[in-house]
């Protein structure tokens, strides 16, 4: 089976609700989320993961800008926003208040029907500068 149109929308909204438990019919255990600079993350990984960066930024909002699909793989590029106003595991920083925003693209490889890796590639300096975590270089 290829990929599924809809997917990435239903993915997307676990990011933006922190609903993680959605998850679960979205993808197999045992995937692999390639998200640097982080670990490789398997299911349960992530949902860790996104439940602590949705505390930190809970107004996170994310628009496809488009999205390709071929036999067993499927691209989506991305905008997202949000604001640092709560605390997360993830950031050893108090919130700052400050928003910010980034793009990226998501790389999927399906099997069977599900995608089974996932390759997560955004702009992590920069959204951490601009909402107050990190200095701008120079």
């Amino acid at each position: 089976m290829s990929p599924q149109p809809g997917f990435f929308r239903s993915f997307c909204d676990v990011w933006a609700t922190g609903k993680v438990e959605l998850l679960d019919d979205l993808l197999p255990e045992n995937v692999i989320y390639h998200i640097q600079p982080f670990d490789d993350m398997d299911l349960g990984d992530l949902k860790t993961f996104i439940t602590g960066f949705h505390l930190g930024f809970p107004d996170f909002s994310l628009t496809i800008d488009e999205e390709l699909f071929d036999t067993d793989s499927h691209a989506a590029r991305w905008t997202c926003s949000a604001t640092y106003t709560g605390e997360s595991p993830l950031l050893t920083v108090p919130p700052t208040g400050k928003p910010t925003g980034g793009s990226g693209g998501h790389f999927l490889r399906w099997q069977d029907g599900r995608p089974v890796e996932i390759w997560h590639h955004g702009d992590w300096l920069g959204w951490l500068q601009k909402c107050g975590l990190l200095p701008p270089l120079g």
